[in-house]
């Protein structure tokens, strides 16, 4: 049999962008279709390597290139995490092949090897197929699970005093200034005590759900402009105020507003909410 690098290239290709698809809809991850497209390229020319080069098919270089696929598709953030997903989606799509291969009597077993010949549309329509039901069953479904503790650093500074946060990073949390359309950061009151300086902790103790827009006039009126108040709605509060505060910097993160919750958001296992 005839094996055209060029067809191998672009057929891995078209599998590893369906693969690394069905990876974002399990994990709930953001999709941005020409990194997908790249990472996707990107195996396909592994694939055509492996066909040229014998040790591109080493163990060690195939871990590799796939975590090195799951960073151009979806950047580094939680890489292992993600890449561990990325091989689970891909082990799952080689057991659909088997199968398929198997039913079709196409798999053969000698010498303790299987030997597959699958028909190239029996390929796609399996990798189209398992894009399709993660989205269309399991969206999100991997998130709740290993991926859910997405969380990132960040260093706040405000009025010379400055703290580390570790934010848990919220899908749901769609908070922003009505103002300039930055996004919110929900502060832990701990966290919000931490940066505030000494003349301002009073904010965290007498803050309640209620009370934010009367808290805002006692504020010392050379602090007080750095302060606003940030409509929101959650579940089981159909609207209120939040008493925000844009800091000097941010380290590890676009610029945003930093909001003081009036009681704890996350049982203390966190400093803070990220939308």
């Amino acid at each position: 049999m005839v094996i055209y690098v060029d067809e191998l290239a672009v057929l891995n290709a078209l599998i590893d962008y369906c693969l690394l698809a069905a990876t974002a809809q399990l994990g709930g991850l953001p999709v941005r279709r020409p990194r997908l497209a790249l990472a996707a390229a990107l195996g396909g020319l592994y694939a055509a390597a492996m066909l040229i080069f014998s040790g591109a098919a080493w163990l060690p270089v195939r871990l590799t290139v796939c975590v090195c696929l799951v960073w151009a598709a979806f950047g580094r953030r939680n890489l292992l995490r993600r890449s561990v997903l990325f091989g689970a989606v891909s082990f799952g799509f080689a057991g659909v092949v088997l199968l398929a291969s198997e039913l079709s009597g196409r798999a053969l077993y000698r010498a303790g090897v299987y030997r597959l010949t699958v028909p190239l549309r029996v390929l796609l329509l399996a990798a189209a197929v398992g894009w399709a039901v993660s989205g269309l069953l399991f969206r999100g479904s991997a998130r709740h699970g290993f991926l859910q503790r997405d969380t990132r650093t960040l260093v706040l500074s405000f009025c010379g005093r400055e703290t580390q946060v570790t934010a848990l990073c919220d899908t749901g949390n769609e908070l922003t200034d009505p103002a300039t359309g930055l996004p919110v950061l929900i502060l832990e009151p701990e966290a919000a005590e931490r940066l505030l300086p000494p003349e301002l902790t009073w904010l965290v103790r007498e803050l309640t759900v209620n009370n934010a827009s009367a808290l805002l006039p006692r504020i010392p009126s050379g602090l007080r402009l750095r302060f606003r108040l940030i409509p929101y709605r959650s579940l089981g509060c159909p609207g209120g105020l939040l008493l925000a505060f844009r800091p000097d910097e941010v380290r590890g993160s676009p610029p945003l507003l930093a909001a003081i919750s009036p009681s704890s958001v996350s049982n203390g296992r966190y400093d803070a909410l990220a939308g």
